[in-house]
């Protein structure tokens, strides 16, 4: 499949502008596995990791003092290493939420130094292999972390799920035994397996609980989308923007942005999030070969076929949750990480 020069599609034109708020309620559970959300648990494991070398320094008897006592050099306190590490964790889940994992990864291994054998950085660090098209490295850091004893029962149950998961797509590549490193497609999805205990991609202040394509009247298709706020906090609506990209297929091949209508409509408004719960919208796509008032093939361009969208939600101007169907299109045609002050 060939792609449109253009790595960074331009905003489509949409009636209610070029950025517009959305949300939806909830119209089903997020099914990947969700083993960032569980690394939470570990962050009581890294303070105590961070205080048992300065513990263990004053209980130890007292050596010898010798004639000339070299000038001690000075040594990070635990209070700077846990905010070192915590700095660190932030930095990680902010690249893992954008789609930025070669940068995530690279944190992460400086994590894993100041934090080694720790299950939470072996764990985003399998999720972030996994995403690089790495499940056998996945696979091998998930099974460590499981070798790990404190590990609780519901994260070693969860991690287990996921060891079998990624085995048995391994298993279904023709060459798996004898080059298990080779390129794995990414999930039908993109953008949904990497979620907190919310729904929400770690971080984020908003995110897609639910994306799904329908059929709509004769000649449409009706992509329904659940956008949620995390608990708690406060979202200043002039702040949000969605951007919604339809994609199609020419007759050479070639991937393109549509030049069919696209409406949105809210189902809930006034949209403002104060409730915390998932606000509603829906969007119209007049398909290109249906020959509708708006369709590509209205506006002139002719032989097209739908082929799939991708949609990414920003909060101040910076990408906090994004889907792709297919996941190619994520790839093709990456979402913008960050938008101009203008939001264009």
């Amino acid at each position: 499949m060939s792609t449109s020069p253009n790595a960074h599609p331009p905003i489509p034109r949409q009636p209610i502008g070029a950025t517009f708020i959305v949300a939806i309620s909830v119209l089903g559970a997020v099914a990947i596995i969700q083993l960032i959300a569980v690394v939470w648990h570990y962050i009581p494991l890294l303070r105590q990791q961070a205080t048992e070398p300065a513990e263990a320094q004053r209980l130890a008897p007292s050596a010898p003092v010798a004639a000339a006592q070299p000038t001690p050099q000075p040594t990070a306190t635990p209070s700077a290493e846990m905010h070192k590490a915590q700095k660190l964790i932030a930095e990680a889940d902010r690249s893992l939420r954008v789609g930025d994992f070669e940068t995530g990864l690279k944190v992460l291994e400086e994590l894993g130094k100041l934090m080694p054998g720790d299950p939470s950085v072996q764990l985003r660090k399998a999720q972030v292999l996994e995403r690089l098209d790495q499940p056998a490295e996945a696979v091998l850091l998930l099974e460590e972390a499981l070798r790990h004893p404190g590990l609780p029962q519901d994260v070693r149950t969860q991690t287990q799920a996921k060891i079998d998961q990624l085995s048995q797509r391994l298993a279904a590549q023709p060459s798996a035994t004898s080059a298990p490193d080779v390129a794995a497609p990414l999930p039908d999805a993109a953008g949904v397996d990497i979620r907190d205990d919310i729904g929400l991609q770690p971080g984020a202040s908003l995110g897609i609980v639910d994306a799904r394509l329908r059929d709509g009247r004769p000649g449409t298709k009706s992509l329904m989308l659940a956008v949620k706020s995390r608990p708690g906090s406060s979202i200043n609506v002039q702040d949000v923007k969605i951007h919604v990209y339809f994609y199609e297929q020419m007759e050479d091949g070639e991937v393109a942005l549509t030049e069919s209508k696209v409406v949105p409509q809210w189902l809930s408004p006034p949209v403002d999030w104060s409730s915390n719960e998932p606000e509603l919208l829906e969007v119209q796509y007049t398909l290109p070969d249906s020959g509708l008032p708006g369709s590509a093939v209205d506006n002139g361009a002719t032989g097209r076929k739908f082929f799939g969208y991708i949609m990414g939600v920003y909060y101040n101007n910076e990408l906090q949750d994004f889907r792709a169907d297919p996941a190619s299109i994520a790839k093709d045609f990456p979402l913008q990480l960050y938008l101009k002050e203008s939001g264009e």
